[in-house]
Order: structure tokens, then C-alpha cells, then sequence
């Protein structure tokens, strides 16, 4: 879970040369995951990310990962309305019969949609190898969080955030 806080390429770098340690992704990445496919319903993927306190859920096709839903995904693309904000307001107040109608129909049309009407497509993946201080540079760079780390024929293998780093900091600091 991410709770907006930056991780510092110098600081992590520090503690990677001064340790002496040479880690990798696979060294810290989370294996048992929660995934998604395309075809799953929006509201179960948001109760996932929910229930788990995720940030983000990779979506699968068989093994291989073709998209992946975020927090962010769930914020309206051309508004700064957040899904069930806007749901909640709508609720509360009194519109006339056209309207009503007209919300109603689009209400039942967002919790008709399934993931790959509103997951990330090109998703930014690591490879298990990749040294810890490049990914932190990956997670600033391209702003993701979580990113999927996969093998050379893109299946899924593990999934690596910035809760992660922050684990490895902590226990570095001990």
C-alpha cells in the first residue's frame, strides 16, 4: 500500500553500496499474488485492491501479463472525480426524472464494466534480476507502483512495490 511517500534513489543506493549487498528483485518481490483477468467485473477488482490494501493488481491472460489496474485506473480519465465519490454524490442528491434516468443508465454501465475497459495496457514490468537501485530509478522515472516482474516470455513471476523498498530500508536500518 502507498501512502504517497518517495523513495530516494540516493538513500536506497547508500545502503546498497555501504552493505556490501548486491540485491535483486527477486531477492524482495512479493510471489503470492492476487491477479485479475480482463474479463473480471470492475467492482470485484476494486474490492480486491480494497480488501488487500493493494495499490495495484496485474491482469493475466493464462500466465502472461497484459494490462494491470490500479488505484488510478479507477479515477475518471478526463475528470478529477474519483469513481465512488462521484457515485456517493449522485446518491445524495434530487434530480429531476431525466436525470435520474440518465445517471441511473450510466451507473449501471460502470458496474457493467469488466477490467479491460479502464486497466493500463502498457504496463512497466521488471525482470527478476534487476538490481534493487534500478528499480527504484524505474518507480520514479515511469511513476508506477506496482510493477509486475516477469520472465522472458512475460509471464508473471512475482510482483515488486514501493512497500517493498520500504521493507528492505527498514531492515537495512536494524
Amino acid at each position: 500500500k502507498s501512502d504517497g511517500a518517495e523513495i530516494d534513489v540516493a538513500t536506497v543506493g547508500k545502503f546498497y553500496i555501504f552493505g556490501g549487498l548486491s540485491m535483486t528483485v527477486q531477492d524482495i518481490m512479493t510471489t503470492k499474488m492476487i491477479t485479475v483477468t480482463e474479463d473480471t467485473p470492475i467492482t470485484e477488482a476494486a474490492a480486491l485492491l480494497e480488501k488487500h490494501a493493494l495499490t495495484g493488481i496485474p491482469v493475466l491472460h493464462g500466465t502472461n501479463v497484459v494490462g494491470i489496474i490500479t488505484e488510478g485506473d479507477f479515477i475518471l480519465k478526463n475528470t478529477h472525480l474519483h469513481i465512488p465519490s462521484l457515485i456517493h454524490i449522485l446518491g445524495s442528491l434530487t434530480f429531476d426524472r431525466r436525470a435520474k434516468k440518465f445517471i441511473s443508465t450510466e451507473y449501471q454501465t460502470l458496474r457493467k464494466g469488466i477490467v479491460k475497459d479502464i486497466m493500463t495496457r502498457n504496463v512497466v514490468t521488471a525482470k527478476p534480476t534487476m538490481d534493487i537501485v534500478e528499480v527504484v530509478e524505474l518507480f520514479r522515472s515511469k511513476n508506477v507502483n506496482p510493477v509486475p516482474v516477469v520472465d522472458d516470455t512475460n509471464n508473471l513471476i512475482g510482483i515488486i512495490s514501493k512497500a517493498d523498498l520500504v521493507k528492505l530500508v527498514i531492515g537495512l536500518l536494524k
